[in-house]
């Protein structure tokens, strides 16, 4: 017995499906925890099962039991032949959207939709059931640097984002999961549903969540950082579909610059500063400072006669104007500014 036809077969599965309620989600919550592997496995039953309806039109004797087999086949012949050539089937998105790359989706919905009109014909019912997949709107939300915004997705997910960030998301998620794109830096406070997945796509990863909280930072130039805060989550390249598995406390990191990706512990409190309104520098470089600062202003900085300047700079604050802040800086470094408008010199 395969792994998909365990779950289509176990009773409390299928109404787990169907009529799902707080002790069904419980305890297939804390299954899926203690076997991850199974993951995709059972994503693929849920959607066979959602798909499948034979209220409205009554099949033969023997007929329903021949489609699930027949489905079953088709699906653990198309995901090997998917696995031996690396293929992964994309649905397509405009806008915005497309810029983020193509979703991947189950196949079994595709044999589903052709296996059950076809044995239907087959066995002269004259009534057969058209799918017309709806059209859902994507919506997206540029953050301008200097700017932070906090929102709920339609799902009930609250969502934190930072300055010079976008996020782009369906204006109603389907039923199988909850599919974002990012890039930039959020914070995200999952809404709980066992049955649909929270995915964020960014920068070749993707970050699958239940119901738990965290901050993720995606840029193109550094890599991508995912700190957990409560629950847990898993980290997939797309690619190469390794996995990286996160508990409270630890957080996964993508280096661009090194090619290297760890977990490791992090600090909460230098993570989560910007939601508080704070700006952390921990022994940072000059271009480490500049960065964050034209990106929590929204200005642009200049440099003059900086090339012998080497900083390690340390220091907090919180809900400061651009110009306490060097002056601050300033005491410390002995550098000189001008603030015109978007645009600063800091002389040295």
């Amino acid at each position: 017995m395969s792994k998909i036809e365990f779950f289509l077969t176990n009773p409390e599965f299928v109404r787990w499906v169907k009529e799902s309620d707080k002790d069904l989600d419980e305890y297939w919550e804390m299954w899926m925890e203690a076997n991850p592997e199974a993951f995709q496995d059972i994503l693929a039953a849920k959607e066979i099962i959602s798909s499948i309806d034979f209220g409205k039109i009554k099949p033969e004797a023997g007929v329903k039991e021949d489609i699930l087999s027949k489905i079953l086949k088709d699906y653990e012949i198309e995901t090997k032949k998917q696995m031996s050539v690396g293929s992964v089937q994309n649905t397509q998105k405009k806008g915005l959207w497309d810029k983020f790359g193509q979703v991947p989706r189950i196949a079994a919905i595709l044999f589903i939709s052709l296996s059950i009109p076809m044995y239907f014909l087959k066995s002269n019912l004259e009534k057969s059931e058209e799918i017309v997949e709806e059209v859902i709107p994507t919506l997206v939300k540029n953050i301008a640097k200097g700017e932070k915004l906090s929102f709920t997705l339609p799902d009930g997910t609250r969502v934190w984002l930072n300055s010079g960030s976008t996020i782009a998301y369906p204006e109603k998620f389907g039923a199988d999961q909850r599919l974002v794109k990012m890039e930039g830096e959020a914070f995200f406070e999952i809404e709980k549903d066992s049955l649909r997945p929270f995915r964020i796509v960014s920068n070749g990863f993707v970050t699958t969540a239940l119901g738990t909280s965290f901050n993720l930072k995606a840029k193109e130039t550094s890599g991508l950082q995912v700190s957990l805060i409560t629950g847990k989550v898993k980290v997939e390249e797309e690619i190469s579909r390794v996995e990286f598995f996160l508990e409270p406390g630890l957080e996964f990191l993508d280096d661009r610059k090194s090619g290297k990706r760890t977990v490791r512990k992090f600090k909460a409190e230098n993570v989560l500063a910007w939601k508080e309104g704070k700006i952390i520098f921990q022994n940072a470089g000059l271009p480490e400072v500049v960065s964050a600062l034209e990106d929590w202003y929204g200005v642009e900085i200049k440099l003059v006669n900086s090339d012998k300047v080497t900083w390690k700079f340390s220091g907090e604050y919180q809900n400061q104007i651009l110009e306490n802040v060097l002056n601050s800086m300033a005491f410390i470094e002995k550098f000189k500014y001008k603030i015109n408008g978007k645009n600063v010199e800091m002389i040295f």
